[in-house]
C-alpha cells in the first residue's frame, strides 16, 4: 500500500519566522511508526510544501493521502484531497484545524474520508490496519480520535481521545525527507550564521499555565496536561541529528520545560560527552526565567531564548489571561542580558483593550530592550484568532458572525484578524498595522518577522 503524508503549502497569513528551516515533527512521527509496525507492507513518501511542491500528477500515485492542516493551509489541502479522491485514493486529515473543527469539515466537505483528531498515530495505525484488512483490526467505529461519514451519510465520531505517551513513541526519522533543504533555506535566511547547521525536537508537549488559567487568549495550542519524553532517547536523537546530519544546533519547540525545574536540571546532567558541544534555542515563559536557570542555560550552551512578553501594557496582559507583567517581563530580560544569553522577544499587537496608550507603551518597551544590546531578534504580529483559541471563542460567542462562524471550515484570517480589531481593539486596526511598522522599523538592523500568533506549523 503506496501512502502519502503531506504539509501543504500555506495559503493565507503572513511568513512564519522558521517556516521551511525545520522538519514537519508530528508528519515524521506518524511516517516512522508505520514503518515500524507494518513493514514493508506500506511505502510511505512525505512530502513539505514548505520546502518543495506536490505535484498534482503525484496524487494519483497513491493508496491513501493525508494532510496536515492548519487554518492557515487548510484550503490548499481541500483543494488536494479533491484532486486525490478524483484519482481513487482514500483521504485523511489530521492536524490543529481539523482536531478542532471535525464536524464542520464533514458537514461541508466531501474529499475527506477520514479526520484523525488531536495526537494522530493510534488513529492513524489503527486505520492503516482496517484499511490493509488484518484480522483483528479494529472498526472505525471503535477507533479512538477518529471521525468519519458512515454509509449513510452520517457523522460518527468517536469521543475517545487517546492520549499519547511520549516516552513510547519512537524517535522521529528523518529519512523520509531531504534535510539538506531546510538546512538551506536556514541559511538564506540568516546568512551570517552560515556555520549553522540546525535540528529541531521536542522534549515535552503541553503547557501548565493554559491548565492552569485556561491559556493566554491567543492560544491554539491543544494537549491539555505538561507530558516529557524519555530524557535518555532525547539525547539518543541529538546524537543521532549530530552524527547522520551535522546538526550543532537544536531548536526545542516545548516551551513548558522550565516549570519542572527537577526535570530540567536532570535534562542538562544528563547531556552525554559526544553532545557538549551542541547549542540550543528554546522556548519560555518569562517567567521561569530566574537566577538559578542561567547556570543551566550555560551548562546547556543555551545561546537564544525566545520569550513571549506579548505587550508592553499590564492592563493588556490582565485582559490577555498571560499571567505575567511587563515588570517580569524585563527582569527576565535583563538577567538573559547580564548571562550573555541572545533573546528573542515576541509582541502581540491587538490584545483585547488594545488602545494608543498601550501600544505607546509596548513601542516604548521595545525600544528599552533594544537598548540593552543583547537583542538578537524580535518579532511584532498581529492578533489572530485562530480556531482552538479562547479569541476565536469570543467571536463565536460575542459578535453578530459568531453563528456563521460555528459552521464554518474556512476560517478566513485576513477578516477575522480586522473583525476581531473592530470589536475587541479600542483603536483602529490601521493604528495597530502602523505601531507594527514602526516596531519593525526600530529592528531593522535586526531580523525581524511576522509569524502567525497561534500557528503550530
Amino acid at each position: 500500500m503506496k501512502i502519502l503524508l503531506t504539509n501543504p503549502a500555506n495559503t493565507q497569513g503572513s511568513l512564519h519566522s522558521r517556516k521551511g528551516m525545520y522538519v514537519p515533527l508530528g508528519i515524521l512521527s506518524l511516517a516512522t511508526s508505520a514503518r515500524e509496525r507494518f513493514g514493508d507492507r506500506v511505502i510511505i513518501d512525505v512530502v513539505d510544501e514548505d520546502v518543495e511542491v506536490l505535484e498534482y500528477s503525484r496524487l494519483g500515485e497513491y493508496d491513501i493521502v493525508c494532510f496536515y492542516a492548519t487554518t492557515f493551509n487548510y484550503l490548499q489541502a481541500v483543494r488536494y484531497a479533491y484532486l486525490a479522491k478524483a484519482a481513487g485514493a482514500v483521504t485523511m486529515l489530521g492536524g490543529p484545524h481539523a482536531s478542532i473543527l471535525p464536524e464542520n469539515i464533514l458537514t461541508n466537505r466531501n474529499c475527506f474520508d477520514y479526520i484523525t483528531r488531536f495526537e494522530g498515530e493510534v488513529p492513524f495505525l489503527e486505520l492503516l490496519s482496517h484499511l490493509l484488512g488484518d484480522k483483528d483490526a479494529r472498526s472505525p467505529e471503535a477507533i479512538p480520535n477518529l471521525a468519519f461519514r458512515d454509509s449513510d451519510g452520517h457523522i460518527r465520531m468517536n469521543e475517545e481521545i487517546h492520549v499519547n505517551d511520549l516516552t513510547k513513541l519512537p524517535i522521529p526519522s528523518r529519512e523520509f525527507i531531504d534535510f539538506e533543504r531546510y538546512i538551506d533555506n536556514y541559511r538564506k535566511v540568516y546568512p551570517d550564521k552560515s556555520h549553522v547547521r540546525p535540528g529541531s525536537i521536542y522534549s515535552s508537549k503541553g503547557c501548565s499555565w493554559r491548565d492552569k488559567s485556561g491559556g493566554c487568549i491567543f492560544c491554539a495550542r491543544l494537549e491539555e496536561g505538561v507530558r516529557f519524553r524519555d530524557i535518555n532517547q532525547i539525547w539518543r536523537e541529538i546524537e543521532m541529528l549530530k552524527d547522520q546530519y551535522g546538526v550543532n544546533t537544536i531548536w526545542d519547540i516545548a516551551d513548558d520545560n522550565l516549570n519542572n525545574k527537577d526535570w530540567f536540571i536532570e535534562f542538562v546532567e544528563s547531556r552525554p560527552k559526544s553532545c557538549e558541544d551542541v547549542e540550543f534555542f528554546i522556548y519560555s515563559r518569562v517567567n521561569p526565567i530566574k537566577p538559578w536557570v542561567m547556570e543551566y542555560f550555560h551548562r546547556l550552551n543555551v545561546r537564544e531564548v525566545f520569550l513571549g512578553v506579548e505587550s508592553g501594557d499590564n492592563r493588556l496582559l490582565r485582559g490577555a489571561f498571560k499571567g505575567q507583567t511587563r515588570e517580569i517581563a524585563m527582569r527576565a530580560i535583563k538577567l538573559l542580558n547580564a548571562s550573555s544569553i541572545k533573546f528573542y522577544p515576541s509582541f502581540v499587537l491587538g490584545l483585547p483593550g488594545e488602545n494608543e496608550e498601550s501600544l505607546n507603551n509596548t513601542l516604548t518597551m521595545c525600544r528599552e530592550i533594544a537598548d540593552l544590546g543583547g537583542l538578537d531578534r524580535m518579532a511584532a504580529t498581529i492578533l489572530k484568532p485562530t480556531p482552538g483559541s479562547p479569541a476565536f471563542m469570543r467571536l463565536v460567542n460575542e459578535t453578530p458572525a459568531g453563528p456563521d462562524l460555528a459552521r464554518m471550515d474556512d476560517i478566513d484570517l485576513a477578516f477575522l484578524e480586522r473583525y476581531w480589531a473592530h470589536h475587541f481593539v479600542e483603536t483602529s486596526f490601521e493604528t495597530v498595522l502602523e505601531y507594527k511598522s514602526r516596531i519593525d522599523e526600530l529592528m531593522k538592523d535586526y531580523q525581524v518577522f511576522g509569524g502567525n500568533v497561534g500557528d503550530v506549523s
